[in-house]
This record gives structure tokens, sequence and C-alpha cells, in this order.
């Protein structure tokens, strides 16, 4: 056939059935394009910033903070949020009472017990509270951080004639507290800015309906990544994942594993374990977990992803 000639296939039915076929093609795609504009893309979840201990991390925003503890340089530390109405005195009466009750200490009047101003901190308190340890003292201070609007609180034990080191610890570490600092030992709005201690811990926990999410960070004497399932499994229950996983520049242990529950039918327990170094604040050992029923899988998995996506150390930031 020649260059430019007609082709008698495309001719008279068959030109207009393949016409026909073109056009109905075209509606098509402009259809399913038309479909996917109007379809808007999936939003993720929103995702809320936390930091515990020397480190960053975030978690759906729907899991709110369960409370914790930290403790550096043998010291308890924790903060608390003023609020409306309520002076940092009160928060300060607050916090002793409670101290001096949970050793069934009478609030209002010890003998054992005596209030004074630490300078450079706040108020403060020597306590006597262990009745069978009458050669041991606690203090109690607290440090009003106005820019931040809250009350850090620092406890240490001491042996009785060995006051005056206690404090000067207690003042020390004090001073080292930066409101909504970026870098160092994160409590509450801000972080103690100082380098990290061969005696560290933090811990907190995270809830939301159907997922529970732990963070602890500890220093340890000597490397431990013991997991959570050791030994053998409940009757019921199967090993889902084991393996050597990276997160933060962190190389530990990741473990997935289902159990039967009488509550929940089955439950789905993560663990991640980095085992630590001896003795180094700057690798304490790290132990995240999230637990959950299998009715709540898509959620757990979503929070976990996040938590181990995350997961960062804090700049160190001495002064």
């Amino acid at each position: 056939m020649s260059a430019g000639a007609p082709n008698p296939l495309l001719g008279g039915p068959m030109r207009r059935h393949v016409c026909a076929s073109l056009a109905a093609g075209l509606v098509t795609l402009i259809s399913v394009g038309n479909t996917m504009a109007a379809t808007p893309p999936s939003t993720p979840e929103r995702l809320q910033p936390h930091c515990t201990g020397r480190f960053d991390y975030a978690l759906p925003a729907a899991l709110l903070s369960g409370g914790g503890k930290q403790s550096l340089y043998r010291l308890d530390v924790a903060s608390e949020a003023w609020r409306p109405g309520v002076e940092p005195g009160d928060l300060w009466k607050k916090r002793l009472s409670a101290v001096l009750l949970a050793k069934g200490v009478s609030a209002t009047a010890s003998a054992r017990t005596r209030e004074f101003d630490l300078p450079g901190v706040g108020r403060a308190a020597w306590m006597g509270l262990f009745a069978d340890r009458p050669d041991l003292v606690t203090l109690l201070a607290m440090k009003p951080v106005a820019l931040s609007k809250e009350s850090v609180f620092l406890r240490a034990e001491a042996s009785a004639g060995r006051e005056g080191v206690a404090e000067k610890v207690v003042t020390e570490l004090a001073a080292s507290y930066v409101a909504e600092s970026p870098q160092g030992f994160c409590t509450g709005a801000g972080a103690f800015v100082i380098a990290p201690s061969k005696n560290e811990r933090a811990l907190e926990s995270f809830n939301a309906p159907g997922v529970d999410v732990s963070v602890e960070t500890e220093t340890v004497a000597a490397p431990d990544d013991g997991q959570s399932s050791d030994g053998e499994l409940p009757p019921g229950g199967r090993k889902l994942l084991k393996q050597r996983r990276s997160v933060g520049g962190f190389d530990g242990i990741e473990e997935r594993v289902e159990v039967p529950d009488d509550a929940t039918g089955n439950l789905l327990v993560y663990t991640w374990i980095f085992a630590g170094r001896a003795a180094d604040g700057a690798a304490p050992r790290i132990r995240l977990s999230a637990s959950g029923p299998t009715s709540h899988a898509t959620a757990l998995d979503a929070a976990w992803n996040s938590l181990l996506a995350s997961w960062r150390q804090r700049p160190v930031g001495v002064r």
C-alpha cells in the first residue's frame, strides 16, 4: 500500500466503530479523572511531640500522658504547671503535705520537719520520714519558674550531718534548669541542661482507648537486653516478630507477641530494647513498649511506628 493511501479496513462501518470506541474511552478517562480530583487525600493523624529524659519523640495526639517519674544525680525531680488561681506557695504546701502523709507523718505537726528558704532555689524543708532510720533525712525543694509557669520540685536523701552537701547538689541542679529548653534532661516544660550522670532514670506512660505506650530510660551498671516475653509464652500465645532494629541511632531488639487475655480475647505486646552501656548517661538502657487488644491493631501499629520513627536523642547542651 502506498504512503498516504486510505486504509480500506478503516472505511465505512469499521471507522464508525473505532471512533465510537475512542469517544467512549475518552469519556471514561475524563470521568475517572474527575472522580480522582474530587476525592480528597487521606489526612495523616496529627502527632504530638513529647520528651522524656534525654529523648524526643512523637505520638498520635489521642495518646495522653498518664504520668511518669524522673531522677538524675540521685535526685528525684518533677514539675507541676501553675493553674489559674493557684499560687506557687499553694503548690508547695500541697507537695509537702503529700510527701509527709505518704509516710504517715502529720503535715501540720512534725518534730522532725524544718522549713526554710534555700538560696537560689526557693522554699525547702528537711524531713525525717523513716522511723527506723533516724540518721536518714529527706530534703524537698521547690523552684518556681515564671517563664514556663511551673514549679520544679527536687528531692534528695542524706545522712544526718551531710545536709550541707545535699543542699549544694540541689542548688546546682536547680540552677541548670532552663525553661522551654530543646536540649538536656527533659522535665516538665523545660530541662536540666547538665552533663549526663551515672544515675539517671525517666519513665512516662501514655494511654488512649485500646492503646497503652510506655517509655523508659535508665543508666545501668551493665548492658541489659532482657525482653518482656523472656521464657515460654503462655498457652495460646505466639511470637510475631523478633529482630534487631536501629532506632534513633541505637541498635536494639524489637519483639512483637500475641498473648491471650481474659478481658480482650487476644493482646498484642510490642517492645524495643537497647541494652545500654555501663554507667553511661548518654547511652542508657532504653525500653519502649506498646500494647493493646487485637481489635485495636491499627491504632497500636500507628502509635508504635510513630514512636520508633521519631525517637531522637536530645542535645546535651552543657552550658
